[in-house]
């Protein structure tokens, strides 16, 4: 089979995204409170919301072959982000059944295209070891100084006390 062009995913796509975002790409069940969040979201939200975006390719037998989704954001104006405008891509995965056919290279192409369209100077991902050779040749690089932090905010320490002899 030929592979299919990137369109845009609608609301109708919710379920196969969720499908190709959870049970292809971690392996494991969503519980139902995210599987319930993520539909809503993606049914309310594509075709609708400007800041959330993603492309799939269809792989002709009622299922989605491979997607990308994205989000706009906004941030400050400044020499990195003229516009105050940058974009993510969160998820982007391929059906076992449909790799090494250049799907997952056409969504994402079609979502960084659309991003930069509505303004994004700069997108972001965070690489799987599989996905990094394909991000490379997108022309991604690493980006130095970047953190993340996944758990709660550390408790402020307390007052240090005083040095000896010095201003209470």
């Amino acid at each position: 089979m030929a592979p299919t062009s990137a369109r845009p995913a609608m609301s109708g796509d919710a379920e196969e995204l969720l499908r190709l975002r959870v049970d292809v790409l971690t392996g494991q069940p969503a519980d139902d409170a995210w599987r319930s969040t993520f539909l809503t979201d993606m049914q309310a939200g594509l075709g609708t919301d400007p800041h959330l975006l993603a492309y799939v390719a269809d792989a002709g037998d009622g299922t989605l072959a491979a997607c990308a989704i994205g989000i706009v954001y906004r941030g400050y104006d400044g020499p990195s982000y003229p516009g105050g405008l940058w974009g993510r891509i969160h998820t982007v995965v391929t059906d076992p059944r449909n790799r090494r056919r250049g799907l997952a290279e056409a969504v994402t192409r079609a979502l960084i295209g659309e991003l930069q369209e509505r303004g994004c100077s700069s997108v972001e991902l965070i690489a799987t070891p599989e996905g990094l050779p394909l991000y490379e040749k997108l022309g991604f690089e690493p980006a130095a100084h970047y953190l993340t932090l996944r758990q709660p905010l550390a408790p402020a320490h307390a007052a240090r006390p005083a040095a000896a002899g010095g201003a209470a």
